[in-house]
């Protein structure tokens, strides 16, 4: 995996530490990475299914879970 250097402002560092002392530096800088593509995800989501009622949605996202754990148990059990 290729890495990269940057600069971060130590304060906000500091803060992301005091959150989850027990987490690297890399560790805290990539889980606040996750998290904002997360977030940048979910608010496309909702901008394309702005009509669509929310329990149908709900309803289609429950289903696509089942599926993802059907076909990874399956690989599973395939594997041996």
């Amino acid at each position: 995996m290729a890495t990269t250097n940057f600069e971060i402002d130590s304060d906000l560092l500091a803060r992301l530490r005091k959150r989850r002392p027990d987490s690297s530096d890399r560790e805290l800088l990539e889980s606040v990475a996750r998290m904002q593509l997360g977030y940048e995800a979910s608010d496309r989501a909702r901008e394309r299914f702005a009509g669509v009622p929310s329990g149908e949605i709900e309803r289609e996202a429950v289903k696509a879970v089942r599926e993802v754990r059907l076909q990874r148990a399956a690989k599973r059990q395939a594997a041996g």
